[in-house]
């Protein structure tokens, strides 16, 4: 059994680049990665999903359209704020994690600032974590992408 999860907000991403925000399978849900995006890199706020949906409204809107929220901490708060509505379609919640990987450009020089806003986000029990330092991410001035896993709910 599987069942691909699109929330109206990222249709763009699913027709225009191919690829599902989350698929359930075998009760399991599957992110895929995630950045904090907004129009013009500017902090958008409590809805992750505001970003890339105002982007994307235009559909012959190329990728490099996509811009990451300029500060640091509010875009790693825009991508959890992000996943957490993502998993809200999949009727799931941030405490159904079960593992995250995150992606981390100039991972030394940011790392403190994310754990802080990581453990906003997550509580114990922790899930499992892995941490990869890259050079670049696909949306230009991206600091950090996140991947998760989480148990699906009924």
């Amino acid at each position: 059994m599987r069942r691909t999860v699109v929330p109206a907000a990222l249709k763009g991403v699913y027709d225009n680049w191919h690829f599902a925000p989350a698929v359930i399978a075998n009760g399991m849900i599957y992110c895929s990665g995630i950045i904090g995006t907004s129009p013009g890199g500017e902090t958008p706020g409590a809805d992750g999903l505001k970003g890339a949906e105002a982007t994307l409204a235009d559909p012959d809107a190329p990728l490099a359209a996509l811009a990451a929220v300029k500060d640091p901490e509010a875009q790693f708060a825009t991508a959890f704020e992000a996943l957490k509505a993502i998993l809200a379609e999949c009727g799931a919640e941030l405490s159904d994690i079960v593992e995250i990987t995150t992606y981390h450009v100039d991972i030394a020089r940011h790392m403190e600032t994310f754990m802080r806003v990581k453990d906003r986000y997550l509580k114990e029990p922790w899930p499992a974590w892995t941490a990869i330092g890259v050079s670049e991410l696909i949306v230009p001035g991206g600091l950090m992408e996140i991947r998760a896993v989480a148990v699906a709910r009924g």
